[in-house]
Parts: structure tokens; sequence; C-alpha cells
């Protein structure tokens, strides 16, 4: 089996240690305390520590200013129904994004369902003037001025399409569950993928429990599927619920008219996430945004831990040694900010708290479980001796992962040689 879960990695720990392994890491024995009072903060260390591949992301960050919010997610309950993009947050404060439509009673971490959210953590109001491009997964909000706001998400780059503005249906478009389209005044979200060529005015509408249905009539059930009454007078029973009053017909409803994302287009994605007042707490001196006078700050990403080279394959060709004109940012980190004279995005790499076993490399995996067997040995068997070995199992496994290009290095500027400078 490979590595799954946190267990896992803790088992090779026991492995390493000679120990018996472990089943749960609230079981009640000394090992799986020790290892799992150890492996989230040796996880977060070993993440740090080197710029692994697997952990790579990149996220788009604005100057703050005056209308700059910051995203508040609500915590991740296990009754409500998350659609594709939700943003939520776990009792640990570790920030999740469905990555499904329909998303419901699947635990963050533990559910394929969701991913872990590394994009911005501020949101800027949408540009009305149309005139701002933005990029793939960066955020914007839109308010009518009552109180009430939505949030949107960049599908695509070079975005200055309205995101309140859905499209017109197009029946050579192939449409994602949750995309919303626009027959004449009507709005339709869709039901499935691969949908295609399915007007949405030929969709059934999703059985309501006080309309009575006459023979023949269709509708959409709570599981997806339409169904044809075959009785008249056919009030009150649930499709999927009862039998003798519907057929089944296997196929499945393309369109709902129920609609709780909004109106928004094709290139946008409404996010179902809170967003609140950005809590500056301490005076930074800087910005506003879009000037270049003073210094301007921009919020670090979702789940960030370490930068990571920002321009990874610089500096793999140059001439005769010489520097490769590669530019160095004037980017100072101070809390949780980078300040920079920059006055427009930055796309930042950087290197993010993956907590998602199956998301890790395997040599990952194998140094971690090494590294805690290295802290808690001594606890576990009183021995001093097996140090030695478990140190040197982990260094094998980070040098193999550099080995096979799973720790990125990146680009290191070579020094200005003064007699080659001085003879190109």
């Amino acid at each position: 089996m490979p590595f799954l879960s946190p267990v896992d990695i803790g088992n090779r720990t026991c492995q390493q240690c000679g120990v018996t392994r472990i089943s749960d890491f609230t079981e009640d024995s000394l090992q799986a305390g020790e290892i799992s009072f150890c492996y989230d903060k040796l996880r977060q260390v070993e993440l740090r520590r080197n710029t692994w591949r697997f952990a790579i992301r990149k996220a788009v960050m604005r100057p703050i200013d005056s209308t700059t919010k910051f995203l508040k997610p609500t915590l991740w309950a296990s009754t409500t129904t998350y659609a594709w993009g939700a943003i939520v947050i776990d009792t640990s404060g570790y920030l999740w994004q469905s990555r499904a439509p329909d998303n419901l009673n699947n635990s963050p971490g533990n559910s394929t369902q969701w991913e872990a959210y590394c994009g911005p953590l501020t949101i800027t109001p949408y540009d009305t003037t149309n005139t701002t491009g933005y990029f793939a997964g960066e955020l914007v909000y839109e308010t009518p001025g009552d109180g009430t706001y939505k949030v949107y998400l960049s599908l695509v780059s070079d975005n200055a399409v309205d995101p309140s503005t859905s499209s017109s249906w197009d029946a050579t478009v192939t449409y994602s569950a949750d995309q919303i389209v626009k027959v004449s005044s009507t709005y339709y979200v869709s039901l499935i993928d691969f949908n295609l060529n399915q007007n949405p005015a030929s969709a059934p509408a999703l059985w309501a429990v006080g309309t009575t249905y006459s023979l023949g009539a269709s509708v959409g059930g709570s599981d997806g599927t339409i169904y044809t009454s075959i009785a008249g007078g056919n009030v009150g029973h649930n499709p999927v619920l009862t039998t003798g009053f519907w057929t089944n017909t296997g196929v499945l409803n393309p369109w709902t008219t129920v609609n709780p994302f909004g109106t928004a287009g094709n290139t946008w994605l409404q996010v179902a996430v809170a967003i609140d007042d950005l809590p500056i707490l301490y005076p930074l001196s800087s910005g506003p945004s879009m000037q270049s006078t003073a210094r301007n700050v921009f919020r670090l990403p979702a789940n960030y831990l370490r930068t990571a080279p920002q321009d990874p394959k610089a500096g793999s060709v140059s001439f005769l040694g010489a520097p490769t004109g590669l530019m160095y940012k004037d980017w100072n980190f101070e809390g949780d900010f980078i300040v920079s004279r920059e006055p427009f995005p930055i796309v930042l790499r950087f290197v993010a708290d993956i907590i998602d076993v199956r998301s890790m490399d395997p040599m990952f995996c194998e140094g971690l479980g090494a590294r805690i067997a290295f802290e808690i040995v001594e606890r576990l068997t009183q021995s001093t001796a097996k140090r030695a070995g478990i140190q040197a199992a982990y260094n094998k496994a980070i040098g193999d992962a550099r080995t096979v290009n799973g720790i990125e290095t990146g680009p290191t500027e070579p020094p200005e040689d003064d007699y080659i400078t001085c003879r190109i």
C-alpha cells in the first residue's frame, strides 16, 4: 500500500524505531502519543526546510487599499452541501476548497472532494470600468451597496468580463456542473458535467411536493435523474422515495432553474465564502495601492510556508559564468505581508502547507517518518544506539529526493567574477 494517511507515515516511524505499529493516532499507546504530538509540527518543519515540488503553488496578490476585503471562510459542516469552488476552514484553521459539486458530508483532509486552498486571502472589488484583466485563480467581489455581496473566482487569465453577467446558452459549448447560462431572461444551472447540446428550456423542472402532475409529466429527481409520471393526479409522491407513481428514465437531468449561485459568467465561478474588513493590527506605514512614492502592502496567500524561486529556470544558461540578469526583488517580508514599491499585482510562487498525504511525494513521507523516528526513538526504546541509523535513513531519503528532482534547488545567481567581467 502507498502512503495514504498520516498513520502510514507514523507506522514507518514505528518500523524504524523497532516498535509495534499503531492503528490510529488516538490509540492508547506510547508510540501513538509521541508520533501524534510530533507529526504536524515536523511536517511543517520539513516542508519549510526544502522546496518540495509537490508543495509548490502560485497565488496572485494585489496591493491592499481601502476597498480591499479579507477572506473569512466559515467552519466546515457535515450537514452543508458545498458547491464547486466553495472555501471553508477546519477546526485547526486550515483552509480547503471544494473540487466537486454537491459536496456533502465529505470531511476536508479525508476526501478527494477537497483540496488545500492556497489562493489569495485578500479580495478587491471588481473593476466596473472593464479595464483590469484578472488572473486565473484571482478573487473579486461585487456589491449592490445593500450589505450583500458576491465573491467570484476567475477561471481564465486576462479576464475583463463582468462576473455578474451570465453567458447565453450555446449548443456548441460543453458545460460543467454548476455552470450558469441564460436563455431569454431565465437563468439555468448545469446539473451534470459534459453537458453538450441539451437545451435548458427543455429540461424538466425539479419535482415539487405541492405540484399535481399529469400522466406522462416529466420531473427531475433529487438524485439527478429524470422521472416520468405513470399516473394522473400525481401529487406528494417523491419519485426518488416512492414506487408505483413514477418511472425512472435513467436519463440525467441536465439543467435546473434552482440557482443558489447568482448569475456568474462562464469565465468566472461564484464562490460560497464570507468576506470581512481586512484586519491590519500594526502600522505598516505603507500604501495605498497603485502608487510608487511609498511602499505597498501585499497579504501573503493562504497556507503559505516559504517563498519558492520565482523563476526556477533563470540562471540555467549564463555566458562565461557572468550574471544572468535575473532582477532582484525589493520585497520585504514583514509578518504576514510583503512590502514592496511594486504597484501592480504580484504572482507569488511559494511552498504551501500541504496536509493531504495523498498529495505528498513518497520520498517526503519516507523522510518525515525518519525525522519523527529520530526525535522519539529514545523515548520509545530507551536506547541511543538507533539514532545514528535513523539519521542515515533520513539523510538518504532527502538526498534521493534531490537526486530525482523531488526537491527544487532553483537558480543560484552566479557571483560576478571580476576577471571574467572585465574580459567580456
